[in-house]
C-alpha cells in the first residue's frame, strides 16, 4: 500500500498506534475523537491483521461504490471461526455473498422492504409503540433499551419473518451470539457460543419452514419464510439452509441497529435541549431530524470489502493493492468535517445530509425503509407521551466496535 507524501508528513504517532482490535476503554463511550485523530493523522490506517481502516468520507464512499470489491470473507472467517455453523452462516447470507448470489437472494425478499410494503406496516408499528408506551407508563422506572426500544423492531421483524412475537426475547439473545464474533477481536468462548447459537437458531426456525412447505399453496406475501419457500417451490435456486440463514440475518440486521437508533436518539436528545425542543415542538419535521440522528449515531459503525484490483483513492490519500481487506468506518465518515459542518453537534435541519449510515452500492441496507418507519413513529411518540422522562442512573455503552448501542439506559417518569 502506498500513501501520499502530504499524509505521510501529517501522521502522528498517536494515530498510528490506534488499535481497533484493542481500543482504549473510553473509545466505547465516545469514539468520535479517535475517528477524528485517524481522519487527520492516518486516514488509511494499517491494522495489526494487515487490513486497512478507512475513515474519511470520500474514501469510504468510493470503496463502497466500487463494483469490483468483494464481500465474501470465507478464507478470513475460516481462520477466525474454524469450520462449523458460524462460518456457514457468515458465508451464506447476502451480506457476505457477491453477485450473482447476492442478487439472487436479495431479489426474493426485496418486496418486503419496498416503500409500499413498509407503509402497510405503519399502523401495526404505531400499535406496537402505543402498547409499549402504556407498559412503561405503568412501570414508572425502567430500562429504555430493554423495556421499550428493543420491543418495537423485534416485534416487526418477527412479524415479517413469520415467527411468534412472544419468542422475541429468546431469539434475540441467540441472535446476538451469532453477531458478536463479527467484531475485530473476540474470545474463543464467544466463537464457540456463536457456533452453538447458529445451530440453535436454525433448529428453532426449521419447524416453521417445514410447516409452510407442507402447505398445498404458499402465499409469498405472508412472510419471508413463505416468500422463500414459495420461490423454492417455483424453481428458484434457494436451499433450505439459505432460507434459514436469511431469517437469522433479517432478525439480526433488523432489530439490533434500529433498537440502537431509537434508544440513542432519546439519549442524545436529552443532552441537547435545543434539538429536543425543536423536535417536540414541531419546529423541525421528523424526516430531516431522523436523517441527522442516523448520521450522528450511525448504529452500524463498520463494514468490510476486499479489493480485487489496485484502487487509487480519488482523495489523493494513496493506493490500495489488489487483495487488500478494507474496513470501512461509516461512523467516522459521517463525522467527517470535510463534508459535514460542525459534525459532532446535532443539527436537525442539516441540509444537505448525504450520510452513509445505511451504506452504499449494491449492499446498501435492505431494511432502511423499515428502520426509518419505526424510528419516525417511536421517537415522536416518546417525546409526546413521556414528557417527564429523565435518566435514572448512568448509561453504559456496549463494548462492541461493530455496532454502537446502549447496554444500559435507566430512566424514570418524574
Amino acid at each position: 500500500m502506498t500513501v501520499n507524501t502530504a499524509v505521510d508528513e501529517a501522521l502522528s504517532d498517536k494515530a498510528r498506534a490506534f488499535n481497533l482490535f484493542n481500543p482504549p476503554e473510553d473509545y466505547f463511550d465516545n469514539p468520535s475523537p479517535f475517528f477524528r485523530l485517524l481522519r487527520d493523522g492516518d486516514p488509511v490506517h494499517t491494522q495489526e491483521d494487515g487490513s486497512v481502516l478507512l475513515t474519511r468520507y470520500d474514501d469510504v464512499r468510493q470503496i463502497w461504490r466500487d463494483v469490483s470489491g468483494l464481500v465474501n470473507k470465507r478464507e478470513q472467517f475460516c481462520k477466525r471461526f474454524g469450520e462449523g455453523p458460524l462460518l456457514e452462516h457468515h458465508t451464506s447470507t447476502m451480506l457476505f455473498r457477491d453477485n450473482p448470489d447476492h442478487d439472487r437472494l436479495r431479489n426474493i425478499v426485496n418486496p418486503f422492504f419496498s416503500q409500499n410494503s413498509i407503509q402497510m406496516l405503519s399502523r401495526f408499528t404505531q400499535e406496537v409503540v402505543d402498547r409499549e408506551i402504556e407498559k412503561v407508563k405503568k412501570m414508572g422506572e425502567f430500562d429504555f433499551v430493554r423495556d421499550f426500544a428493543f420491543r418495537i423492531p423485534v416485534a416487526l421483524i418477527c412479524k415479517i419473518i413469520g415467527v411468534p412475537v412472544a419468542d422475541a426475547d429468546h431469539i434475540q439473545a441467540i441472535g446476538r451470539k451469532v453477531l458478536f464474533p463479527l467484531n475485530p477481536k473476540v474470545s474463543e468462548t464467544a466463537i464457540a457460543e456463536g457456533h452453538d447459537a447458529v445451530t440453535e437458531f436454525k433448529n428453532y426456525l426449521r419447524p416453521f419452514l417445514d410447516e409452510i412447505k407442507s402447505r398445498p399453496t404458499i402465499d409469498p406475501t405472508e412472510s419471508i419464510l413463505c416468500a422463500m419457500a414459495a420461490a423454492q417451490r417455483e424453481g428458484v435456486e434457494v436451499s433450505d439452509d439459505e432460507i434459514l440463514h436469511m431469517c437469522i440475518v433479517t432478525l439480526n440486521g433488523g432489530h439490533e441497529t434500529t433498537t440502537n437508533l431509537i434508544s440513542q436518539s432519546i439519549h442524545f436528545l436529552m443532552d441537547d435541549t435545543e434539538s429536543l425542543s425543536q423536535l417536540r415542538g414541531g419546529e423541525v419535521p421528523i424526516a430531516p431530524a431522523l436523517e441527522e440522528l442516523i448520521r450522528f449515531i450511525t448504529p452500524l459503525q463498520l463494514q468490510g470489502r476486499r479489493t480485487t484490483q489496485e484502487v487509487v483513492l480519488e482523495s489523493g490519500n494513496g493506493t490500495l493493492p489488489a487483495g487488500t481487506e478494507v474496513v470501512l468506518c461509516q461512523a467516522s465518515a459521517n463525522r467527517d468535517e470535510r463534508i459535514f459542518g460542525d459534525p459532532d453537534k446535532l443539527n436537525l435541519s442539516r441540509r444537505p445530509n448525504n450520510h452513509v449510515g445505511f451504506g452504499a452500492g449494491i449492499h446498501v441496507c435492505l431494511g432502511r425503509p423499515l428502520a426509518r418507519l419505526e424510528a419516525s413513529i417511536a421517537i415522536p411518540t416518546v417525546l409526546r407521551e413521556l414528557p417527564t422522562l429523565t435518566r435514572n442512573g448512568k448509561v453504559r455503552f456496549q463494548h462492541n466496535t461493530r455496532f454502537r448501542g446502549l447496554e444500559l439506559f435507566p430512566v424514570k417518569l418524574a
